[in-house]
Formats: structure tokens, sequence, C-alpha cells
């Protein structure tokens, strides 16, 4: 049983939270000591009634949670990870700690510290490029002081990690040919980001006898920064020439008017569009009324290290999905088992042919198996837990 500091700067108040963290150290406290130290929104602190439903969840399978109030200036950000280091210091020798886990670069910051002071092993779970990610948001320049400091701790944590934990087989590769690392010396374990596969049972499918389209296409969650909606819309157009009584079921909790926006460009009748906003609980039965899934998620440099959450979940469902390449390790995973459709470009042809694609897919009686069982191979919360207690176990 190792004795384990886990350290994130996103809230475990929040859903992203409450799915990434908390789900994976209630399994891992069954075997673990954990100590989580988490860095909480004050707003998400005031609801009261949440607060006392985390802290009971984390009593309950014997994870102390420490909770700092995150800061969002620059300037916020120094003293985050001062208190982090300070804090983690007393915790390192308090609770006797013997690895420290670090979800992303602030926390890894704070653990290299905890390291080299008091030697606890380190994992470094990157969670993505994140400096790329600024820089290809456009929120940081390539060229800045921001940047190229990161991309310098970036090079350290590599190198100082006893182990390096990433969430696609395509940024290990990429990784592997950093110029100021030795691959050789690299030690990585690829977990993607997993889902709870029970929330997204087949079983919760409408019956066939229930009244629904002939086709129905879904998108689930936000159309905003690196999504492409609108080639979503010009997908859809097709699909209704070739199924002119299809439907498109939007599932998104705040971007309605923006959504509509998009709409307007287009002349699709009312009754072919879903609109809805549902509580988190109650997403998967929303759709369990789709026939496929679909998502196009811009190209850039850092979208390499993603693994989107709703792949798993679509495909857990047993709905294949439909999306492009260049993004994380989606291509592999689906044409592995032919689970979906994959587009290289979104010109009008190759819409058409992804639509004739889906179409012909959905033929396919052996699809929703195949679909469920690369759901449970690449997306599983149990099998992604002792992925992690493998780690834990072997220092």
């Amino acid at each position: 049983m190792a004795k384990v500091l886990y350290i994130t700067y996103d809230g475990i108040l929040e859903p992203l939270g409450q799915s990434q963290v908390l789900n994976y150290l209630e399994k891992l406290s069954k075997d673990h000591e954990i100590t989580l130290m988490s860095f909480e929104k004050k707003q998400d602190t005031k609801n009261i009634n949440y607060l006392n439903k985390t802290e009971y969840r984390c009593r309950k399978s014997g994870i102390i949670w420490v909770s700092l109030i995150y800061h969002k200036s620059l300037f916020g950000t120094f003293y985050d990870i001062i208190k982090g280091i300070y804090k983690g210091l007393i915790l390192k020798i308090r609770n006797k700690i013997e690895i420290v886990h670090a979800r992303s670069y602030l926390p890894a910051l704070i653990s290299l510290v905890l390291k080299k002071t008091l030697g606890s092993k380190f994992i470094f779970d990157m969670r993505g490029l994140w400096a790329d990610e600024k820089a290809d948001s456009g929120t940081w320049k390539r060229e800045g002081t921001l940047y190229k400091i990161t991309k310098r701790l970036e090079t350290i944590f590599l190198r100082e990690a006893d182990k390096i934990v990433s969430l696609t087989e395509a940024a290990v590769q990429e990784i592997k040919t950093f110029p100021a690392l030795d691959p050789n010396r690299l030690d990585f374990e690829v977990i993607r980001t997993c889902t709870n596969l029970s929330l997204f049972k087949p079983s919760i499918r409408l019956s066939n006898s229930e009244k629904k389209p002939s086709f129905t296409l879904g998108y689930v969650g936000s159309i905003s920064l690196w999504y492409l909606f609108d080639e979503v819309l010009q997908f859809f157009k097709i699909l209704q020439e070739r199924v002119p009584n299809s439907v498109l079921h939007i599932t998104n909790r705040n971007e309605h008017k923006e959504i509509r926006n998009f709409l307007e460009n287009y002349s699709f009748p009312n009754e072919s569009i879903i609109l809805e906003s549902v509580q988190h609980d109650k997403v998967a039965h929303s759709m369990s009324s789709m026939d496929a899934g679909i998502f196009f998620i811009q190209t850039f440099y850092s979208k390499i290290a993603s693994s989107p959450t709703k792949l798993g979940e679509f495909l857990a469902l047993g709905l294949p999905c439909v999306t492009n390449s260049g993004v994380g390790d989606m291509t592999s995973i689906i044409e592995e088992k032919k689970t979906g459709v994959i587009l290289s470009n979104f010109s009008k042809d190759s819409l058409s042919k992804g639509v004739d694609n889906l179409l012909t897919l959905k033929e396919d009686d052996e699809l929703s198996k195949r679909c469920i069982e690369s759901s449970e191979k690449y997306f599983s919360l149990d099998n992604g837990a002792k992925q992690y207690n493998k780690i834990y176990s072997s220092f």
C-alpha cells in the first residue's frame, strides 16, 4: 500500500474534477492511502450542499482532502504555487508521502520541488501539451516568455518524472522526438480520458416500440473553442438529403443562442432540430435516442495529445462516431474495429462520402457490439484505475 499525494489544479467541486479525479481516487483508495490537494474556485465552495456531499465522498473512501483556494491572475498563480509547495511539504512529512501524483503542469512544479527536497517519487500526469494548447488557442505566443518558460519546465518535468502518463500514444511518439530528451530514459504509460461506462449502458437505449425518427444524429457538449460546429451542420444537411426525416439532436448547456445563430444559416425544418439542456446525470439518457454521434475538432498541433471523453461515451452506448483525423488516437481507435467514420477534410465531397459511409456502417448488425468492446478496451474507468494502481504499486 503506497502513501500518495495527488495534486490537481482543477477543483474537484467542478464536473471535471468529479469525473476525472475523484472517480479514480475512490477506486485507488481501496489499495492505497490517498491525500488529495486541490485548488477550488471560491464560488464553488459556496455551494454548501455540494461541498458537504464531496467531503462525505472523500471521508467514505478514506481520502484526506486538503482544499486550497484557486486564484486566477498571474500573480495569483504564483501565490498558488508557493502555497501549494508549502502545504505539500507539510503533507509530505505529516502523512509520510511516498509518491506525488501531479495532474498537469502547475502541480508538476509543486511535485518536483517535493521530489528534490524530500525524495518522493514523481508521477507527471500530463493531460496534454499545455503550453502548446495556450499557443494554439491564441492565449500565448510561441515566441513569448510564458510559452518558452513553460516548454523549458515541460522538458524538466519529463526528464525528472519517475513515470509519465499521457492521454494518447500519438503524444508519446511526438515527445520521444524532442531533441532535449533521451527517449530511452522516459517511462510512459498511456491512460486515456476514461469514463464511468456503467452510466452509459446500451440497456438505456430507447426500445424499438417507441416512435423515433428514421435517423438521429447526436451532438453533445460545447460548440466553442476547438470545436467545428458549422462543419457538423454541413454534414447534417447532406444527411437530410439522403434521409429526409432525419434529426439532429443537440445536447448543450450554455450556448443555445450561439447554436441558433449557426442554424439561421441553414433552412432545416423545425422538427429536424432538437436543442436541449440537460443535467450531467441525464446526458446518457439523452444520448440514448441517438443513432450516431458526431463532433469535429480543429487539428492544431496540441490536439495530438487530446482524448475526447465523448468518443468513449458514444461507443459505450453502442453508437458509432463521425469525427476527423489529426486528434489524438481517435483515428486508430475507430479504424481498429470500424466503429465510426473518419474525415480527413471537410470538402463537400468528403462530407458526402462520410454520410454514405455512416449509413452503410449502420446496416452492420455487429456494429453496436464492436463499439461497446472498443469503449471497454480504451475508455473504461475501471481499467484506467487499474493502470494507475499498477503504477503506484511499482514503486
